[in-house]
């Protein structure tokens, strides 16, 4: 790429081919570290096709891809860390010939900072603000203490290392609107917090409506404020959106871009270490008019996309590494049709997401009377710039012993159509068998393995994974008609439809236990949902029930199970009936089984967390 100087700015010069691309920045550089720049690929193609755009971006010689192929011609992009020279680059693909063609520019970020005082910036949410502060020194790291007016304790960032001469820009995030902050920058150096100059923000008006939150059951002990932040993936359709609260309700942060009509269906899954977030979003692809569930993105705390990738960008790779796919009416296989239920950073920085795969089965299979179209799962493993590495499909683990029996269908029937509510986009089918609905993914630091939730199989497994290397095979199923014996006092001891099932740090199982197939199987009796512990012997297949918890109320669907700092545990109901409407409650147990606080709200969630502060996720 050659480049022309004018006006003290790099501008690209394209070589003459079928595809000429210009990319334009909705600001001149320099600007401010943390303003958001929206560049725009303006395009002409002599040939006729599909084209999509990939944006990347260079800094410190380090690239990273932020957007990969997609339809979307334009990106929002915000540096919040450092300021310095970025590379943006955008790389245009028609989808018909395959060509390709780039356009580059580089972008000048300035420190906030002109002096010894730190500042912060209020931006797009009136929650959140942008802390600078002024260089610290190598080998130190530094946080940001902020604390409201007349509140008795403090919350804190992250901590970040230094490096200078850069100035340290946090996004502070966790505040109740319209109230006035003390935030104060500190530095460690060799053990040694030292406080910096402290200044004051105030929180403004959120423009968004929040559902009705209400605290039933109040903490009842001090320990519970350790873990004093709620987050809750509320759901658009009851009114809901990414929010979080203190344990008195107020709202203490949200995640705008949900709460609007086209991200029905939008989730977020995990927090990941430091503040960042990653949710399944709603957009284009890089091939069809297909919108819902296609995009993995991760977002800060502020709300702007980090990096991002869809499913057919997804899908494209894997048919690249040798799986089959063709996502058409009529065709035989789809392989990943859409992002759903669960994604995951894993230790090594890679992430995981799940996606459905579908395939047409002879007749026969699972009792059909003619050819049946059956959903399944794939996990994909993705690398820094979200490209796929690794890949596991159900479909690849059809056998005998531990592993999964295609012939053995959802236990309760259960089918998908297009656009049906809580099922990802079907292809090759107007109706297709929802095998496995799995809902739930954990990386195990013990031992390498993955553990993976089945609602429509009331099972969980395990799967050989050790890191890439190991043989993807399913070592165990755990669940009513599963490889394991239950020690329980309960004549319906096993969970079922289960959410969010996984292993703490102290080796217990945690499970929400939805319990459709127990209500199914005791009609006219009032069945709530429960949550479930369990200590889990490996070696002889043994499960011993620790907890089961009645939790008052039933929800078939959604649900989180989480074990606290305090010893307790954390569990959502996410979907309930009254007569005044749907409603979710957030409900921490003690260990004997009784309620120690209960948060309800008017909107449906898909799962909630509680956390110390909005950097630091349930670590398990």
């Amino acid at each position: 790429m050659r480049y022309l100087l004018a006006a003290s700015l790099l501008l690209p010069v394209t070589a003459l081919a079928a595809i000429q691309v210009q990319l334009t920045p909705s600001v001149p550089s320099p600007q401010f570290v943390g303003t958001t720049v929206t560049w725009t690929a303006t395009v002409t193609d002599s040939n006729s096709g599909l084209l999509t755009y990939r944006y990347a971006v260079t800094f410190s010689n380090s690239p990273r891809i932020v957007r990969d192929y997609s339809q979307a011609n334009t990106f929002d992009w915000t540096a919040s860390v450092w300021e310095g020279i970025y590379i943006i680059q955008v790389t245009v693909r028609n989808n018909s010939t395959q060509e390709t063609a780039q356009a580059s520019m580089p972008f000048r970020l300035t420190s906030r900072v002109s002096g010894a005082t730190p500042v912060a910036t209020a931006g797009a949410n009136p929650l959140v603000a942008l802390f600078s502060a002024p260089a610290c020194a190598s080998g130190s790291a530094m946080r940001v203490r902020f604390q409201r007016a007349g509140a008795a304790t403090a919350d804190y960032t992250n901590w970040r290392s230094c490096n200078p001469p850069l100035s340290m820009n946090f996004y502070v995030a966790g505040m109740e609107a319209n109230s006035f902050y003390s935030l104060t920058p500190e530095t460690s150096t060799s053990g040694v917090v030292t406080a910096g100059t402290t200044i004051r923000f105030q929180t403004g008006t959120p423009n968004v409506t929040f559902p009705s939150i209400t605290i039933p059951v109040p903490a009842t002990t001090q320990d519970s404020l350790t873990d004093h932040v709620l987050l809750t993936d509320g759901l658009l359709q009851s009114g809901g959106f990414p929010l979080a609260t203190d344990l008195n309700g107020n709202v203490i942060w949200y995640y705008a871009a949900f709460d609007n009509p086209d991200q029905n269906g939008s989730l977020l899954t995990r927090v990941v270490p430091g503040g960042s977030m990653l949710v399944i979003a709603n957009g284009p692809n890089s091939s069809n008019s297909v919108t819902n569930n296609q995009v993995l993105r991760e977002i800060d705390l502020a709300g702007n996309t980090l990096r991002e990738t869809n499913a057919t960008r997804i899908r494209q790779q894997l048919v690249a590494m040798g799986r089959k796919s063709a996502c058409t009416m009529g065709s035989t296989v789809c392989t990943f049709g859409g992002f759903h239920h669960d994604a995951i950073r894993l230790p090594n920085g890679h992430t995981m997401a799940f996606g459905d795969v579908e395939q047409v089965f002879p007749a026969g299979t699972q009792g059909s009377k003619g050819p049946v179209d059956i959903v399944g799962d794939i996990i994909v493993e993705l690398d820094d710039n979200f490209q796929v590495v690794w890949s596991w499909s159900t479909f690849d683990h059809d056998g005998g012993g531990t592993q999964l029996d295609i012939n053995r269908p959802a236990v309760l029937g259960e089918t998908c159509a297009m656009n049906q509510p809580g099922c990802p986009p079907i292809f090759l089918a107007p109706i297709a068998n929802d095998w496995l609905h799995s809902n739930s993914l954990q990386y195990r630091t013990t031992d390498h393995n993955l553990i993976m939730s089945l609602r429509h199989q009331d099972w969980v497994i395990k799967i050989d994974y050790q890191d890439g290397r190991g043989t993807g095979n399913i070592l165990w199923r755990l669940g009513n008609g599963g490889d394991f014996s239950i020690v329980s006092t309960d004549p319906w001891p096993w969970f079922s439809h289960q959410h969010d099932a996984g292993f703490e740090l102290n080796g217990v199982f945690d499970v929400f236990d939805d319990g459709n197939t127990r209500v199914a199987d005791n009609p006219g009796v009032t069945e709530n949902s429960r949550g479930q512990a369990y200590n889990i012997d490996e070696t002889n297949l043994v499960a011993t029930q620790i907890l089961n918890a009645d939790l008052g109320v039933y929800s078939f669907a959604l649900g989180s199970a989480q074990l606290l700092s305090n010893g307790n545990y954390h569990f959502l109901p996410g979907i309930n009936n009254s007569p005044s409407g749907m409603f979710s409650q957030s409900i921490e147990v003690l260990p004997d089984g009784t309620i120690g606080f209960i948060e309800q709200s008017t909107a449906t969630a898909y799962r909630s967390f509680r956390m110390p502060n909005l950097y630091s996720p349930p670590i398990t």
